[in-house]
């Protein structure tokens, strides 16, 4: 698998797994028509697409969790590990760590391989201190959470995950896309189907999206093209003005709100904000485009902030 690097250099990617033609039917429906896919090591795909679009049918099929009607499914990398973390997990009355060395003890592994992957991805979440309660005493966020170290024992090469967020509040979302960024990191592939914007933004190195079963653009991620925002960097301004501010028609969120002043406000508003604060008394420090990705980026980072703060 070729790719270039931001510069315009070809290099290689290790291909794990490929697609060949492949289609899945289901009685007489075909979920899947005719996908030619591949994933390398390393990289993270978002798979996009409305509900009924084929993505977690796809993900079967990656996993080896579905057969293909035609064509093929190729596995290239010797002894390749697959982690899968299903859309829907269940509260069990499990304490995590039962859980998870019966889950060890399912992949074949020793006693002892058992206890050292279980304390591992115990350590890696930060879990210890709840590796003894009961499982159905835990909320949506801390059941994704031992869904994910379900997938993650073993070191697995490629990791697949069915709508990750799904059901999450908005802190178990942001630990969620921190806990995937640091999987990445380590070198493991991930495949993700997505409906989630903040998710891709921060993660994917490529989107496939799909319609009815077929899978209509597969290219790599374009950081930085799609310019939805601006961010208007200022001082000068009174306290009644920065409050006014935020009733402006196109205002979305604020960064700063002091030395200097930093809000984020929508593209095609931008320039009644300016107006503003110049009709304020304001000084306006930097006018700065911002792309999806950025503008989701900062939104993270301000809403981090915020909950530091109220917490």
């Amino acid at each position: 698998m070729n790719l270039k690097d931001d510069a315009g250099v070809m290099y290689e990617m290790e291909v794990l797994i490929e697609l060949d033609n492949v289609s899945k039917f289901f009685g007489k429906h075909r979920a899947i028509r005719d996908a030619t896919w591949c994933i390398a090591r390393g990289e993270c795909v978002a798979v996009t697409g409305r509900n009924g679009a084929g993505k977690s049918t796809l993900l079967h099929l990656i996993a080896g969790l579905a057969i293909p009607t035609h064509g093929k499914r190729k596995v290239i990398a010797d002894s390749l590990r697959i982690g899968y973390v299903p859309e829907r997990f269940p509260s069990l009355r499990f304490s995590p760590e039962e859980y998870l060395f019966h889950v060890a003890k399912i992949q074949g592994l020793s006693n002892e391989e058992a206890r050292r992957g279980v304390d591992g991805v115990l350590s890696f979440f930060q879990m210890h201190e709840h590796a003894n309660r009961r499982m159905n005493q835990f909320s949506k966020g801390m059941l994704q959470k031992i869904n994910l170290m379900q997938a993650m024992l073993g070191s697995p090469d490629v990791l697949l995950l069915d709508e990750p967020l799904s059901g999450l509040d908005e802190s178990s979302q942001h630990d969620m896309v921190s806990l995937l960024g640091e999987i990445k990191n380590q070198g493991t592939a991930i495949v993700m189907s997505v409906h989630e914007p903040l998710l891709t933004a921060a993660l994917a190195d490529r989107v496939v999206a799909m319609e009815r079963g077929v899978i209509i653009r597969d290219a790599l991620y374009e950081r930085g093209k799609a310019v939805i925002g601006t961010k208007l960097a200022f001082h000068s301004i009174s306290l009644e003005a920065m409050h006014n501010i935020e009733k402006l028609n196109g205002f979305l969120y604020w960064i700063s709100r002091g030395a200097p002043f930093e809000a984020v406000v929508r593209k095609e508003c931008s320039d009644e904000f300016l107006l503003y604060v110049l009709k304020e008394g304001g000084s306006v420090i930097s006018l700065q485009p911002l792309s999806q990705e950025r503008a989701e980026q900062l939104k993270y980072n301000a809403d981090a902030q915020k909950k530091a703060v109220e917490g």
